[in-house]
């Protein structure tokens, strides 16, 4: 039973990592920033890595954290959107991205990429705590970049789209990192009992 558990972990950490190695290379063909993509599903790995890859916990802990979280997020997209983030992604980029993208990509697929971890996750799928722990980290650091922004652009703070919300989205993914590791501790703790 314990060498079938350690297969199937296995068996989803290399899917993980060809999926990370596909979306890297689909980003690159479609000439969006891949770096952003693929640095978030990077340390999406190692934050999975270190908590649930190790042992998975019970998803009734911290699922109302991390839908709250994905919640908070819809309503920074949408100040994102009302304060056209879609120029800044342009200037920071060179590349061209427009509204239609920015809302196609922020508030439609990552939206339903998210909760598709939370409901994998309560099936007890792997792959859905690997896609908890990618949102959390581009919560936890990504959001936080929107202090960068102005900085990399004019060389002086000032408000850019999306600053008045980062944080929401920001403080409730480590809030939900903390149970889950929380949880990680004490369920290796009981193992080791």
């Amino acid at each position: 039973m314990k060498d079938e558990a350690t297969y199937a972990k296995r068996i989803t950490l290399v899917a993980v990592i060809v999926f990370i190695g596909l979306l890297y290379i689909s980003f690159r063909i479609l000439g969006f920033p891949a770096g952003l993509f693929s640095t978030t599903f990077i340390g999406g790995l190692i934050v999975w890595l270190s908590t649930t890859y190790r042992i998975s916990v019970d998803p009734h802990k911290f699922i109302s954290l991390y839908l709250l979280t994905v919640i908070l997020f819809i309503v920074h997209v949408y100040e994102e959107f009302r304060g056209h983030i879609e120029t800044v992604m342009s200037r920071l980029t060179g590349l061209q991205v427009t509204q239609q993208n920015f809302l196609t990509i922020a508030a439609f697929i990552a939206p339903i990429t998210w909760v598709t971890g939370a409901l994998l996750t309560f099936k007890r799928w792997r792959f859905g705590e690997f896609l908890v722990s990618v949102f959390l980290f581009g919560m936890m650091f990504g959001e936080l970049t929107h202090f960068v922004f102005p900085l990399m652009l004019d060389g002086r703070f000032h408000y850019m789209a999306g600053m008045y919300t980062c944080l929401l989205p920001s403080v409730s993914a480590w809030c939900t990192f903390f149970t889950i590791r929380s949880e990680v501790q004490k369920a290796l703790q009981w193992s080791c009992s």
